[in-house]
């Protein structure tokens, strides 16, 4: 059934049942991380690199406490 098939949280295609590979990762605006399903070990560190350089360039901007 499709109703229960996840998405990549990657790419967003469904996966087929049983062939999830799940990874906990950070979530952006959630402190800690939280466990995602992907299609496969590349979209999870792609997943993974694109966050990283995302939160390392948000910090750069700083917020009205930072200064």
């Amino acid at each position: 059934m499709s109703l229960l098939k996840k998405k990549c949280a990657y790419c967003g295609n469904k996966i087929d049942r049983g062939r999830e590979v799940f990874r906990d990762v950070k979530i952006i605006g959630f402190v800690g991380t939280k466990r995602k399903p992907f299609i496969s070990k590349e979209h999870a560190d792609s997943y993974e690199k694109e966050i990283e350089e995302y939160l390392k360039n948000q910090k750069k901007c700083g917020g009205s406490c930072c200064g």
